[in-house]
Formats: structure tokens, C-alpha cells, sequence
């Protein structure tokens, strides 16, 4: 059976510490526990869960070392010039240069927990229409995936319009909020530490995953209406 051992206790210490030093010769001096302690164990849950990413996209990156970020920060179009973060995460989706506007999943560890989230990589005004069209189209489904991510204890995380788009009074009203949003995913916030430490995040990674799968397909649907109708050069002539 499969078992993840967990990130080591000083992981978090560590990655605050180098954030907090903010230098490449400090850096070095602590690269390889970082390593150790942090991107590989990432890496492994990643490995762990492949199976389960797989039989909800075939088409995900499932190759751990381009699922997990980096720990040095890419400064050069950032108005915050710190080159180190003390946050890791993994990303579940398809390889980001072949759609922009694709679903995606993901787990991020910082010094005071994790979240799990689910959402739309990239989004514009225009996806958000086509959101909205099949929100519309498929009212039971976006339902369905709804309380989904809600069982799994995700929340809501959205900007709203001022005013409700035009075809609200077609939507449900228990979905309207969901209907009239700039943005929109869903995540789940957890301060329990132990479960880091412990390995018991890998069971839970499962469940949470399996929860957000509906909804990971339900943005799938919405991308795939986009290429449809727009071409998969849509993000290039916007």
C-alpha cells in the first residue's frame, strides 16, 4: 500500500528563514535541505497520486518535476523583488503552454497550513461568458459539482458584478451568485499542521481531489466550448 511519510517538522522553519534572508549565498547553504525537505516530498505525493490524476484527465502533466514550484521567485515583471518564498505548491493540469484558459487543481503548503483549490488557470472577460453560457446550459451539473467542492469543505472565492449579467432571470436562484462573477474558484483552507508532519495529507489529498474532480470537469467543459467556437489560438488574438 502507498504511504506518503509527511514533510519533516523544521521544513517551514527553513523555508521562512531563507525567505526571511533574502540572499543567493544563504541560499546555497540551505539549498539542498530545501530540497530534501520540501520539493521532494512534494514530488512524491505527486507521484502518489498519478493514478487517481490520471483517470480524471488523461491528458494532465503528470511529470512531478514540472508539477511543483520552485522556491527562488521569478522577480523580473514583479513589483516584489524578494527572490524567495516560503510557499510550495503543485499544480494538477494539463501542461500550461498548450490552453491558457484550462482547469486545474492544486495543493500549496506555507508556515501556517495548507489549501486545496480548484479553478480556471487563466481567465478574461470573454471566458467568463462562455462560463456563464454553459453554467446556463448545464444547471444540474455545475449543481452537482457545487456541493461536491462544498463536501470536501472548499469555499468560494469570487469577484461579483455590480449588476447581474444579462440571462440571470434563467439561472436558478440559488446559482446566480455563481453566474454573475468575474472570477471564480473554489478552496479549501486547513491549519492543521499534523497532518503535514504526520503523512495524513495524502488520504485527504485524495478525497479532497476526488470532490474538486466534477467541478475540475465542469471547467473542462468550459474550455472545450471556448476552443470550439473561438479556435485554439483564441488566447493569441484577444
Amino acid at each position: 500500500m502507498d504511504t506518503f511519510r509527511g514533510f519533516d517538522r523544521d521544513t517551514f522553519f527553513l523555508l521562512a528563514e531563507n525567505k526571511f534572508n533574502d540572499s543567493k549565498p544563504y541560499y546555497e547553504t540551505v539549498k539542498d535541505q530545501l530540497k530534501q525537505k520540501a520539493i521532494l516530498p512534494m514530488r512524491e505525493l505527486c507521484s502518489l497520486l498519478a493514478d487517481e490524476l490520471f483517470a480524471i484527465d488523461e491528458q494532465m502533466n503528470l511529470i512531478p518535476v514540472k508539477m511543483v514550484s520552485r522556491i527562488r521567485r521569478d522577480t523580473r515583471r514583479a513589483k516584489d523583488k524578494n527572490m524567495y518564498r516560503d510557499n510550495i505548491w503543485t499544480m494538477f493540469m494539463r501542461h500550461k503552454s498548450a490552453w491558457h484558459y484550462q482547469p486545474c487543481m492544486w495543493f500549496e503548503i506555507f508556515p501556517g497550513g495548507y489549501t486545496i483549490g480548484v479553478g480556471t488557470y487563466d481567465t478574461d472577460p470573454t471566458f467568463m461568458a462562455y462560463f456563464r453560457k454553459v453554467l446556463m446550459e448545464n444547471q444540474t451539473e455545475f449543481r452537482a459539482a457545487l456541493q461536491s467542492v462544498q463536501s470536501a469543505g472548499a469555499l468560494p472565492d469570487a469577484e461579483h458584478y455590480a449588476k447581474e449579467k444579462p440571462g440571470s432571470d434563467k439561472v436558478a436562484a440559488d446559482l446566480r451568485p455563481y453566474y454573475n462573477v468575474k472570477s471564480l474558484y473554489f478552496i479549501r483552507y486547513d491549519s492543521e499542521m499534523e497532518t503535514l508532519f504526520n503523512g495524513s495529507i495524502y488520504p485527504i489529498l485524495q478525497k479532497t481531489i476526488a470532490a474538486y474532480a466534477p467541478m475540475y470537469h465542469f471547467l473542462l467543459k468550459v474550455m472545450e466550448t471556448v476552443t470550439a467556437e473561438k479556435g485554439k489560438q483564441y488566447e493569441q488574438i484577444l
